[in-house]
């Protein structure tokens, strides 16, 4: 129930916002081609974009005065969310076909299990955090942190809620690459279970006749692999791109969080600048801003990371059957089929062609926010320090 309920939750937030150019076929549970949708989702994804470009600016007048490059980070993640909302719509038209073909292999997969039940609690809380509670939290954080830092006389409800309203798109289409993906990490996990099922088969029971219908099994589960591994291929040139502008916004977020969070808390900077005490709105606001988005880059790489490593097991598996004894010609020759396919396509999710998302690549940015840290608590230091010598000097004097 929470796995259905989560896709099509999503499926729903595409739709309000233009993602999804077809019609839904009720009785066939599939999209359907539908040629005044295409340019009509296209023109609400544009129409998003432009009403971010004209609201989504920060107010003249704030209850905590702008510093730094605020602004201009602010201006610069607009721009992604907006050229982004643009790229989708773009892609739609060039990858209709394919899209409109994921879009209902999805469906299909999640009413068969959803039928056989074979997905795990576990599995399925972290799939509604994705796809339901993160985008809500998302754009509710955003909501609260225009009412929460705008001067009450400027505060404009209507504004408020269509300051960052190109985010939900974004959010979105890549939950729509998540619920893809995690159909095919369920589908890989599976795959392993049946292969172990196999050799456990082949080891207790030696008989050549029996090796002869697991060579059959083994053969379908090659071709169950080859989909789900050509599935994957499909999706990626039309998701990389976007993903990786939205992981970019990811990125900024936590850093300039972190560096807000260390500029108000954990430097004399805005007392001596200011007069003003450090307000603690903007350590709740950095610490949920920080935990969301956080929570959401683990999210997706977790998944990625969890590809590799089912495609990884297979591999063993299918490298314990080259060692059962015994074996026929056809049943050897389906085990060496099954390895040079799994070295050909390994699941490993590169994103732009640019680089692959796993925890390798996680534990880099962590490393850079890290660093980051460090130089600005320095500066920061340092910059105090100077204030202060500079207050106390003409007080000697």
């Amino acid at each position: 129930m929470l796995l259905k309920f989560s896709i099509n939750f999503n499926l729903l937030l595409s739709y309000t916002t233009g993602l999804v150019p077809f019609r839904y076929n009720f009785h066939k549970r599939r999209f359907d081609t539908c040629k005044p949708c295409e340019p009509f989702a296209a023109l609400l994804l544009i129409l998003l974009a432009g009403v971010q470009y004209k609201l989504g600016r920060l107010p003249g007048r704030m209850k905590i005065p702008k510093v730094g490059m605020q602004n201009i980070i602010h201006m610069g993640k607009n721009l992604i969310l907006n050229g982004n909302c643009v790229l989708i719509a773009e892609q739609q038209l060039l990858f209709l076909d394919t899209y409109r073909q994921l879009l209902t292999d999805l469906l299909t997969r999640v009413h068969s299990l959803a039928r056989r039940r074979t997905v795990g609690l576990a599995m399925q809380v972290q799939l509604f955090t994705q796809l339901v509670l993160l985008p809500c939290a998302t754009y509710t954080l955003h909501v609260s942190i225009y009412i929460t830092l705008v001067e009450w006389s400027e505060i404009n409800i209507v504004h408020g809620v269509l300051f960052m309203v190109s985010l939900i798109p974004n959010i979105a289409h890549v939950n729509n690459f998540y619920a893809l993906l995690f159909m095919q990490r369920v589908m890989l996990g599976e795959i392993n279970d049946k292969l172990n099922n196999v050799w456990t088969i082949c080891i207790r029971t030696k008989a050549s006749n029996k090796l002869n219908s697991m060579s059959h099994c083994l053969q379908i589960h090659l071709y169950e692999y080859q989909q789900c591994a050509s599935s994957v291929q499909k999706l990626l040139p039309y998701y990389s791109l976007s993903v990786a502008l939205y992981l970019l916004i990811l990125f900024q977020e936590l850093l300039s969080k972190v560096a807000s969070l260390i500029f108000y808390q954990f430097t004399h900077y805005y007392t001596l600048s200011n007069g003003y005490p450090s307000p603690n709105m903007l350590a709740v606001v950095g610490v949920a801003t920080i935990s969301v988005y956080g929570i959401n880059t683990f999210q997706l790489f977790s998944l990625c990371f969890a590809m590799s490593e089912e495609s990884l097991r297979i591999k063993s598996t299918v490298h314990r059957l080259s060692l059962i004894p015994g074996q026929d010609k056809y049943f050897h020759d389906t085990v060496k089929t099954f390895l040079m396919s799994l070295n050909h396509s390994m699941l490993k999710i590169t994103i732009a062609g640019m680089f692959t998302m796993d925890f390798e690549l996680l534990a880099g940015m962590l490393a850079a926010i890290s660093n980051f840290v460090v130089l600005l608590m320095q500066f920061h230091i340092d910059y105090s320090k100077s204030k202060m010598s500079f207050a106390s000097h003409p007080a000697n004097d």
